[in-house]
């Protein structure tokens, strides 16, 4: 009779454990179809133009397409002056490379002054690079980067973990070597590296520098896409033991409660705690940008076929026993509203970026399948930034209110 009883017990036991699963797995194919749909229908009604949208963004790095322009310096207001000084002034957003002045090549730096007639190529966007073309002089047919007898240039993988999670100023490249940083690629995006830029594993910087210093300068930034591919499992073990550990730690609230990050929350808090500092000494946090993909990936599949393998029978039971077309409708038609509204107000009242506004939506309902399809529209990385500015705080709060509804309804 005693076996009987707790093998019913521990029946009851296992279905309450399954019933968040079975939910799960009832309302998540239409939660993320219901949130498409929802972005599919408001950018076609507000016909939105994603790439007229991010121009309008400066204060995003959102890469741009970057020309190389050679200018001839020929009006007054333009010489005997640092470039610094001209930067400051002008507020142009370019880099000076090459410069030539008296038929010798050289690297411009911060100190180099233009004289009538030299001629100075110049990387940034088409209007900017304008701006300084009409301020110093005109553009010369002449193209001082086909020339690589003396100075060359090189596209480098930033694989060294020593450069990694510091200061472009901090590699004092030009004191070193004699080289210039004029161009990085991070994922599928360019931009101009300043000097407050932090560099990260995975990185490609295109380093211009005397031809004898290049392998010189590869060597210090790594340049191995070898080590790019492989995982610190030292930072990578000790940042997500951290993570576990606070996931433990009780959280006191009124009334006597005390809920949990649990083993999602507290490394994900640990996550952007570290990611934010990148470095501790010689501990590198970040993880190479294709590692980083992979692992996501990964884990996003890995966590879908445990759902699935975990809650397949019980959700097939529920659906067609149950009241699982209930709890399909309404996981539809709850998840739907709540896209409309977020996209409505932020969009129309808030003045939110559509682009930005789809990635905080997709944060909102912590969905990396809507993630997917939000970068597809929009082909930048607004909703990226978007969703990484909600989804921590999202999945955290969700985490803290489910703890709470369990205690106070039960």
């Amino acid at each position: 009779m005693d076996y009987i009883k707790n093998t019913a017990t521990q029946s009851n036991i296992d279905h309450l454990l399954n019933e968040p699963v079975v939910g799960y797995s009832l309302t998540y194919p239409m939660g993320v179809i219901a949130t498409i749909a929802a972005i599919a229908v408001m950018q076609r009604l507000w016909k939105v133009n994603y790439p007229q949208e991010a121009r309008q963004l400066p204060q995003f790095e959102l890469g741009a397409d970057l020309q190389n322009r050679t200018i001839r310096v020929t009006h007054p207001e333009a010489i005997q002056i640092t470039i610094d000084e001209l930067m400051h002034r002008q507020g142009w957003d370019v880099i000076f490379g090459r410069l030539q002045h008296d038929n010798q090549l050289t690297l411009s730096n911060a100190q180099s002054a233009f004289q009538i007639d030299d001629l100075v190529s110049v990387i940034g966007t088409d209007d900017e690079l304008d701006r300084v073309t009409q301020f110093i002089g005109e553009t010369s047919t002449i193209q001082l980067e086909v020339d690589r007898n003396q100075i060359d240039h090189r596209r480098i993988f930033v694989s060294n973990p020593s450069v990694a999670g510091r200061y472009l100023r901090e590699l004092e490249l030009n004191k070193r070597f004699g080289a210039l940083a004029t161009r990085l690629r991070r994922g599928d995006t360019d931009f101009l590296p300043h000097e407050n830029t932090v560099l990260q594993l995975g990185d490609r910087i295109r380093v211009v520098a005397p031809r004898n210093q290049m392998d010189t300068v590869s060597t210090f930034f790594g340049d191995s896409y070898r080590i790019l591919s492989e995982i610190d499992f030292l930072t990578f073990s000790l940042g997500l033991a951290l993570g576990l550990l606070l996931g433990l730690i009780p959280i006191p609230f009124p009334g006597g409660i005390t809920i949990k990050l649990g083993a999602a929350g507290g490394p994900l808090l640990v996550a952007m705690i570290l990611g934010s500092l990148g470095r501790t000494g010689p501990l590198v946090w970040n993880l190479p940008y294709s590692a980083n993909l992979t692992l996501r990936q990964l884990g996003l599949i890995l966590f879908l076929a445990g759902v699935g393998t975990r809650s397949g029978y019980a959700f097939l039971t529920t659906f067609t026993q149950g009241n699982g077309v209930t709890i399909f409708l309404a996981g539809a038609i709850l998840t739907f509203i709540v896209a409309i509204s977020t996209l409505w107000i932020g969009y129309k009242f808030l003045k939110i970026p559509m682009g930005l506004l789809i990635g905080m939506l997709s944060g909102l309902q912590t969905q990396p399948a809507v993630l997917g399809f939000t970068l597809e529209q929009s082909n930048n990385e607004l909703p990226n930034i978007g969703y990484a500015s909600v989804y921590p705080m999202a999945i955290i709060v969700k985490i803290i209110l489910v703890q709470l509804l369990v205690v106070m309804l039960r």
